[in-house]
């Protein structure tokens, strides 16, 4: 169809760190890709290049994977001593300020390491080792501020960090083959968010918080530290020895006429309300399935169940974004999401029509993201580093909603029928469920503004 999207055939990020005669405005696109084949390993093809995509899909596991516990955490904390004294809303701060800032620091430091390339690698290095240090110190505090500062805000700031170059060098590495390539990368979120819960939720029920930690800070220093020497640029950076730094690539594109387009606002805001309804149920599902059933299994088993129907409609709406409208997909994430919170959650009394609920809420709306590099495309065409901070950008807003939306569902959640068992909205969920619909109401909306938009520019 004519709204799909095609993928640029030169990667305007891989030539950041050349020299003037080796831009694409000095040669032609033609003899820029043949010179550039010849000075550095050949994207698309080559085991330098399906290393880069296989220790990638590493860290999309570990890290993704990790952060995908948090629902158990919280259920954890909320229910054992000496945290269970915290509020719901105080507790949900550790892990949603983890992904927080994951998302919104993504921005600066598409930024950094595009104006900084030679840094990437040490930062990467350091990076890990705040992680597993925050982690392995998180272990033995008994302060909830304590969890907050260490197990939230320092291994969130770390953890983006740490995967903020895999977002920079894939438009290196994969030009016709990005879509594959992304595809299998992000995968590895719904890897790790399947087999995760079900580890965690035993450790977590076995050995308690404390081992759990120093556990998962043993695995991601193992995993991500042999997989951290796979993850390279394709272009070498080269020194820069202009004091003034005019050499370097500029800390913005010169160019920004293609953030003032309509398109992206009306993107970034749907995406904004749709992940307002989104973790308030990735963060809360647990807890709601506890109020049905208070064993462990059956509450790690619905936070897997939900991460991996995110995964299967993350790849699936990516595809579709290639032979339809992505605003179509979003339309049709919108009205799945409404349907599941209005009325799968809401009637929701058994264990039975909660995993049901967490697969087709998890599907519809987790695989939500797999619209936005085409959208980040239609707005940056050709422009590779206005299509990367177009995807930052994104993911920005889904990082202010990851905080906001499940203080504002805390804050709607009524604990003090937490025991009822009503016919709808049970468990004190009824105005947290309303307000969830709400929202996948309102990115049908924004879905419908932006074909409205799409189609005014075309006249």
């Amino acid at each position: 169809m004519d709204d799909a999207i095609e993928i640029p055939e030169i990667a305007l990020a891989s030539t950041l760190n050349t020299t003037t005669a080796e831009r694409p405005d000095a040669l032609d696109g033609q003899s820029f890709a043949s010179a550039s084949q010849q000075r550095h390993p050949p994207a698309d093809e080559g085991w330098r290049a399906w290393t880069f995509c296989a220790c990638a899909l590493t860290y999309e596991t570990m890290i993704w994977g990790w952060n995908s516990t948090s629902g158990l955490f919280q259920q954890y904390y909320q229910t054992h001593t000496p945290f269970n004294k915290s509020s719901a809303a105080t507790l949900s701060i550790i892990g949603q300020s983890s992904l927080a800032l994951q998302y919104i620091e993504l921005v600066f430091l598409v930024l950094v390491f595009q104006r900084y390339p030679e840094y990437a690698k040490l930062s990467m290095w350091i990076s890990l080792g705040i992680c597993v240090a925050s982690l392995i110190a998180a272990s033995f505090v008994s302060q909830v501020w304590a969890l907050i500062l260490l197990q939230g805000v320092a291994f969130g700031t770390s953890a983006g960090v740490l995967y903020g170059p895999v977002i920079v060098w894939l438009s290196e590495w994969f030009i016709t083959k990005r879509g594959l390539a992304g595809g299998i990368i992000f995968a590895g979120s719904g890897i790790g968010g399947f087999v995760f819960p079900l580890v965690v939720g035993y450790l977590l029920d076995s050995v308690g918080f404390r081992w759990t930690l120093r556990a998962g800070a043993l695995i991601l220093v193992i995993t991500c530290g042999v997989a951290i020497f796979g993850i390279n640029p394709r272009i070498p950076p080269r020194m820069h020895s202009m004091p003034n730094h005019s050499d370097r690539a500029p800390w913005l594109p010169r160019d920004l006429s293609p953030l003032k387009s309509p398109l992206l606002y009306w993107t970034a805001g749907t995406t904004l309300v749709q992940a307002l309804s989104y973790f308030p149920v990735s963060l809360f599902i647990p807890t709601y399935t506890a109020s049905i059933n208070s064993a462990t299994l059956p509450t790690t088993i619905v936070l897997a169940l939900f991460n991996v129907a995110s995964v299967v409609c993350y790849a699936l709406f990516g595809r579709l974004c290639d032979s339809y409208p992505y605003q179509y997909i979003i339309l049709c994430s919108g009205v799945g999401s409404a349907f599941a919170a209005f009325f799968l959650w809401g009637f929701a009394t058994s264990l039975a029509l909660v995993f049901t609920f967490a697969i087709v809420f998890g599907g519809v709306s987790g695989g939500f993201s797999g619209v936005w590099l085409p959208a980040a495309s239609a707005i940056g065409g050709t422009r590779n580093e206005i299509t990367t901070l177009v995807f930052a950008l994104l993911g920005a807003a889904k990082g202010i909603a990851s905080i906001v939306g499940p203080v504002i569902a805390a804050s709607l959640h009524n604990s003090h029928e937490q025991n009822s068992k009503t016919m709808y909205g049970g468990f004190g969920f009824r105005k947290v469920e309303l307000f969830v619909g709400s929202m996948a109401v309102g990115t049908v909306m924004g879905a419908l503004g932006l074909t409205f938009s799409r189609r005014k520019l075309k006249k």
